[in-house]
């Protein structure tokens, strides 16, 4: 007989109060990093709301943090007014591609969450490449492609850094609530 007992119930709710915060801090970062931070290179920037999307990974789960992020940048477009405008089909496929490429790279436990969060970084630019070939009609979004890369490394390190002292901390005050 499979009994849902109490501390499943309230361990579970934890969980979900825990995720509900993750996405609302991840939704603040994002809207104030796009208000604040105004790049000469469209598309650039550092993505401090990614640094959510791999606490979720390494603390929680795959399926976690893909929801997580789906519906940041669903919410995120919608705050912003940009819901199915160009700019949300190249950010939801740039965080598609680098969620999922985290997710099975940091299955194949071979890079540290560091080199994780650069090819998350790496994956996320040929994710908003593909899609504005498609939105724009034109390949010529390839030419911002090298610049793109080049940007993205250094900010899959800074995200992954702090992420990785996150996770560390997450791991000693709270290893029991995951």
């Amino acid at each position: 007989m499979n009994l849902i007992s109490p501390f499943n119930i309230m361990k579970n709710t934890r969980k979900m109060i825990l995720l509900a915060n993750f996405l609302a801090i991840a939704i603040v970062l994002n809207l104030i990093e796009s208000a604040l931070f105004l790049s000469p290179i469209p598309g650039a920037k550092l993505g401090f709301a990614n640094v959510i999307t791999l606490i979720i990974l390494y603390v929680y789960s795959f399926k976690d943090s893909s929801a997580l992020t789906l519906m940041r940048v669903i919410l995120v477009g919608v705050l912003s007014g940009r819901l199915l405008g160009p700019t949300f089909y190249m950010s939801i496929s740039g965080a598609a591609a680098s969620v999922i490429a985290m997710g099975v790279f940091k299955k194949l436990n071979i890079f540290s969450i560091l080199g994780v969060s650069v090819i998350g970084s790496v994956f996320h630019v040929f994710g908003q490449i593909a899609a504005g070939i498609f939105v724009i009609g034109s390949i010529a979004v390839l030419y911002w492609m090298p610049v793109m890369l080049l940007l993205s490394i250094p900010a899959g390190i800074i995200t992954g850094l702090i992420a990785k002292k996150f996770v560390a901390l997450w791991n000693v005050w709270y290893h029991d609530v995951t």
